[in-house]
């Protein structure tokens, strides 16, 4: 499983270090896309994303985020119809 996402219920700190990450269990997928829908869900939850990475793939929060609305969109339109 090469792509990990990270997230918990607070900000990511500034610094993204070794350490800080290591304090977290990451959540393992085998596609980047599997990783942005998790990781969109995980946003809709009221969590924080710090990061998704992979091979070729180190997407800090704001890029997660970026790439996760046109899901977190998708999830709104179809709330909104019930």
């Amino acid at each position: 499983m090469p792509y990990a996402l990270y997230y918990a219920t607070t900000s990511p700190p500034q610094e993204l270090t070794e350490q800080k990450l290591d304090a977290l269990v990451p959540v393992h997928f085998s596609s980047e896309k599997d990783a942005l829908h998790a990781a969109a869900l995980v946003l809709r939850g009221g969590q924080r994303v710090w990061l998704i990475e992979g091979p070729d793939v180190y997407y800090t929060a704001n890029e997660v985020l970026q790439r996760c609305q046109p899901i977190l969109e998708l999830f709104s339109r179809t709330t909104r119809r019930r």
